[in-house]
């Protein structure tokens, strides 16, 4: 089964992929080093964590511990996350390798 390609997946030309582009530019430079808790995120950490972890939303979202659908909502910007889902993303833009580092299996 092909899997069709979302309109808010990176790749489409928006500002939200432009600011991950620059995300994935500078790598871990200090830009990320500074994240204290309580920094909100939005759709386009979502998406970073996604592309800097190189794995798949439905991945990512069996890590954080919710649905797709909720992963998919918070990248369009319709709610964001919160506890243990909003440390894990935190962590994940410093650290990816910590979200390729679990399967799913």
């Amino acid at each position: 089964m092909s899997e069709e390609r979302s309109p808010y997946a990176p790749g489409t030309g928006s500002a939200a992929d432009a600011w991950v582009d620059r995300l994935l530019e500078r790598g871990r430079g200090p830009e990320l080093a500074p994240m204290p808790l309580n920094t909100p995120l939005d759709g386009t950490h979502v998406t970073a964590v996604v592309r800097l972890t190189g794995r798949d939303r439905f991945h990512l979202a069996r890590v954080l511990g919710v649905d797709l659908p909720t992963l998919e909502h918070w990248e369009r910007g319709l709610g964001a996350p919160d506890g243990a889902a909003h440390a894990l993303l935190l962590i994940a833009l410093r650290f990816p390798e910590v979200i390729r580092a679990f399967s799913t299996d």
